[in-house]
């Protein structure tokens, strides 16, 4: 076990918080509520933190090289205005069930957003991975009960996919038309480690995974190999990211859904956002390549 410093905590009190998004043209860091839906945009400055209340559950933001903003949200990719409103459907995706939902997302080296979808009740494999360039929406992978992640190795090559329901974080290489092959089983979590959730990768391709119902963070080294593990006073943490100027604060967001009093009064601080000096520096996460 690995002592990190706590620098702040932000208790937002999230019902599902997720989707962490670093704007450094901004300066703000972005994430969402799932169920409770809403936007949070935290001046990294001020440290002032907005909510912007949303129509449907979302799992994402992104911003484009062009300055705009996209968000997946339970009904399909939207673009938003300026004032983060849903501004017309980016893409369609005709496949989708009704009682699916988008669940998180990352862009590749090349500016290729890659998107999950998952079953809103978490019980069947119909969550699909999409890649969306300019040319559209296009499904990679399928026969995900929850899909998490995704993330990528700092050359690019590796795009690390979640199967949080099976407990499995998959490694499939990344071709140049953004398609992906030879998908293998790459880590594999225990019970008595949660379930792997949102995760993101270092300047040193160390994989650092937010471990649902596992109290805490994962650090993996680019073998796979368990290298370091931080708890946090909250049972079920959701997503990781690395921000600010020099990207060397690890931000991670945490859930309070479906937990009873007795956790709850135990652990109050669950749906907060923290910030953690881990002594590691992150990479900026490339822009959407997408025009309207």
């Amino acid at each position: 076990m690995a002592v990190a410093s706590l620098l702040a905590t932000y208790p937002v009190a999230c019902t599902l918080g997720e989707g962490l998004h670093f704007s450094a043209r901004l300066n703000r860091l972005f994430w969402v509520d799932i169920k409770a839906p809403a936007l949070f945009a935290m001046c990294l400055q001020s440290r002032d933190i907005q909510r912007i209340a949303m129509p449907e559950p979302i799992g994402w933001i992104k911003e484009t090289t062009e300055g705009r903003w996209i968000a997946g949200f339970q009904s399909g990719v939207y673009w938003l205005n300026a004032h983060f409103e849903q501004a017309g459907k980016v893409c369609e995706l005709p496949n989708e069930p009704a009682t699916n939902r988008l669940n998180d997302a990352k862009s590749d080296r090349e500016g290729r957003l890659y998107f999950g979808s998952m079953d809103n009740n978490e019980q069947q494999p119909s969550g699909k991975l999409y890649r969306l360039s300019a040319e559209g929406a296009a499904e990679v992978d399928h026969g995900y009960v929850v899909s998490n992640g995704p993330a990528f190795s700092v050359s690019g090559e590796y795009l690390y996919t979640v199967s949080s329901a099976e407990r499995v974080i998959y490694r499939a290489r990344v071709n140049n038309a953004g398609g992906l092959t030879d998908k293998q089983p790459f880590i594999q979590f225990f019970a008595s480690d949660g379930y792997p959730d949102g995760l993101t990768v270092d300047a040193n391709d160390r994989i650092w995974v937010a471990c649902w119902q596992g109290y805490g963070i994962r650090c993996y080294a680019p073998t796979g190999k368990l290298i370091r593990h931080i708890m946090l006073p909250a049972p079920q943490v959701t997503n990781v990211l690395f921000a600010g100027s020099a990207f060397d604060t690890l931000f991670v967001t945490t859930a309070r859904i479906g937990l009873n009093d007795t956790l709850l009064n135990r652990y109050p601080l669950s749906g907060a956002v923290f910030a953690l000096d881990v002594k590691q520096q992150g990479i900026a996460e490339q822009l959407v390549a997408l025009t309207p």
